[in-house]
């Protein structure tokens, strides 16, 4: 006899679990048949987690500095953030274009010209001494640069002394990022970790001396900062050097070969200059926008800090994770395997898009959390005053977030070809109309009409970058020729 029922029936919980575990295993078989895949998970990580460590050290270590000037003076650690971002956005032109040569040194790796490769490198260093004469002469007008933006006095006086002293070593960390490039570019970037790791100790000892003056050293605040910054990038670039001119690599790769080769150089410059302009320009969007909060007051300019701190330690392994993406993209185009490299750039997008959905969620439901090592010393009593906006500010960084790491990972495609030029016309675009916006917006809005911008900043971004990569142009380009550079 047939039933009848007024409402519908509750499906059984063993019909729904089935669902489940079937669901489940489907996506334990593809995790596993992506894992042992050629440009699978396993392949990316291995070259992504030395490098995401080690940008995510520096990051730690950036945020090191700050929380140790916020506990030395409050003037001292509002001040640290803006100048670091000014020296970074001028700093990061050259940084952008000497990074490049990871590009160059995959592309020769893939196609086995290991003897082009020191000679490369070289190039790629007389840029650097070249990007850091010019910076040092910006120092020269770093008075009124600060004084145009329009802080308050003390905390001018602070971020003139630490952006001086970045500018007057940029040449260590310009000649670290490029020697890291010989075996970044090689997928050796276990070796780059290492290294990194010891500059690393050494900058967060010298911290803990310098800025408060313990055993018997000066006490220089934020000076202490920069110098040690400066001294931990020297050790860097000294290590990185002994090993790239040691006889075992000079005779497979030729790394004793320093005659300059100009031809190259120009080369080097007109793929490497635009992704050095994208850079600076991504950074610089970050830095007018931090500046322009800067005008509103300090407590403003404080909320800001603390979540675009936090927001830097998710950020830089997303950088760790782009690199990876260019080097692999540059592999395997070097061996002409286009199917391959857009491969990697689908394994890349997805752990990327995982690595995002944590942080996201942890930037909206544990803000407080994510605050508490900020709330100490001279900090205390502004963190439980602007608290509130504080958590506001979180839940815009969250949603930029998602939009600006997955446009990390299209860009390092394409980069990775060698289509920097379309980036770097692209961020020029965005970033003149993104200042406009801003500016208006903080005359009309505040301080919640700039975040707004910053995230339509970031949709925008990711949006063009993935229609750019969609087009598949990418594919059929190259940095490198038949003919082997021997200088």
């Amino acid at each position: 006899m047939q039933r009848f029922y007024i409402f519908p029936r509750k499906k059984s919980k063993s019909i729904t679990n089935k669902k489940f575990y079937i669901i489940f295993a489907m996506s334990f078989k593809y995790i596993i048949r992506r894992w042992k895949a050629k440009a699978g998970y396993y392949e990316f990580l291995s070259i992504a987690l030395p490098l995401i460590i080690s940008t995510g050290t520096w990051a730690f270590q950036n945020f090191i500095d700050r929380f140790f000037l916020a506990w030395y003076s409050h003037d001292s650690y509002a001040a640290v953030f803006p100048a670091e971002l000014l020296n970074s956005s001028i700093v990061f032109i050259f940084q952008g274009t000497v990074a490049y040569i990871d590009v160059f040194v995959s592309q020769y790796n893939g196609k086995k010209e290991y003897k082009s490769i020191g000679p490369a490198i070289w190039q790629a260093v007389y840029f650097a001494v070249l990007s850091s004469v010019g910076i040092f002469f910006i120092t020269f007008f770093s008075s009124d640069i600060f004084n145009f933006i329009g802080h308050s006095k003390d905390i001018i006086h602070e971020e003139i002394k630490y952006f001086n002293i970045l500018c007057y070593g940029s040449f260590f960390y310009l000649g670290s990022s490029t020697l890291s490039g010989f075996y970044a570019g090689r997928k050796k970037t276990k070796t780059v970790l290492l290294v990194n790791l010891i500059g690393i100790f050494v900058n967060i000892i010298l911290d803990y001396l310098l800025i408060f003056g313990h055993l018997g050293f000066p006490k220089l605040g934020i000076e202490g900062a920069a110098l040690s910054t400066i001294i931990g990038f020297a050790v860097v670039f000294i290590v990185f050097l002994i090993l790239i001119l040691s006889k075992k690599n000079n005779s497979k790769f030729n790394t004793r070969r320093l005659k300059p080769n100009f031809k190259f150089l120009k080369k080097f410059i007109r793929f490497g200059f635009p992704s050095g302009v994208h850079m600076s320009l991504d950074l610089s969007a970050i830095t007018f926008f931090s500046l322009i909060v800067g005008t509103l007051g300090k407590l403003e300019l404080s909320a800001t800090n603390i979540v675009m701190n936090i927001y830097d330690l998710s950020y830089m392994p997303l950088v760790g994770m782009g690199i990876t993406t260019s080097i692999m993209t540059g592999n395997y185009l070097g061996r002409n395997k286009a199917s391959m490299a857009q491969k990697s750039v689908i394994t890349a997008s997805q752990i990327v898009f995982t690595f995002t959905i944590f942080t996201f969620l942890m930037f909206l439901l544990v803000p407080n959390f994510l605050i508490k090592p900020f709330a100490k010393g001279s900090e205390l009593l502004i963190i439980e005053q602007i608290r509130p906006t504080i958590i506001i500010l979180f839940r815009f960084i969250a949603a930029f977030s998602l939009f600006e790491s997955l446009s990390i990972i299209f860009s390092s495609a394409i980069k990775g070809a060698g289509d920097t030029k379309f980036v770097m016309k692209l961020l020029i675009i965005l970033f003149t109309a993104a200042s406009i916006t801003m500016y208006i917006a903080k005359k009309c809005f505040g301080l919640y009409g700039c975040w707004s911008i910053l995230v339509i900043y970031g949709i925008i971004l990711n949006a063009s970058c993935y229609l750019r990569y969609k087009s598949g142009k990418w594919k059929k380009m190259h940095v490198i020729e038949m003919k082997v550079i021997n200088g």
